[in-house]
């Protein structure tokens, strides 16, 4: 199985930061990578819950994403499955491990490990679209 880890620090709170991991409002800022937007975000934030994304791109094609949170530590750690729902009986799941740092009152550093892929084509491009929304996520506003 393949895997990454990336450590990203970020110009805001952690309790701030937190909720934009589980908050629909907040996640449906930034989740989506590239071009897509997101067109709604279910979420049943507690130990066993389940989550879904569903994104789209220009095209009108939509992306759906799906998982149950496996672990909240609230401001400390967050673990939580991920899968694209697809129409192919071979439905990979993965897993998302985030670890939250304060570093000041207003930076925050995270690790994020995303383990379980396949191969490393998949890996590399769910580490890119990992990049391109955490970017996102140190450009939305924070009311």
């Amino acid at each position: 199985m393949y895997n990454f880890k990336i450590n990203e620090n970020f110009s805001v709170a952690l309790t701030q930061l937190f909720d934009a991991f589980h908050k629909p409002e907040l996640l449906s800022q930034w989740i989506a990578p590239a071009s897509l937007h997101v067109v709604q975000v279910v979420c049943d934030f507690k130990e066993g819950g389940k989550y879904r994304i569903v994104m789209e791109d220009t095209s009108g094609n939509r992306y759906a994403l799906a998982g149950e949170y496996t672990r909240i530590r609230r401001n400390d750690q967050l673990m939580f499955s991920w899968a694209w729902e697809e129409t192919s009986a071979e439905r990979v799941v993965t897993s998302v491990d985030i670890q939250f740092e304060q570093l000041a009152d207003d930076t925050t550093d995270i690790i994020l490990i995303h383990s379980g892929f396949a191969n490393e084509t998949i890996k590399e491009q769910h580490y890119s679209e990992w990049i391109n929304c955490l970017q996102k996520l140190s450009k939305i506003r924070f009311d």
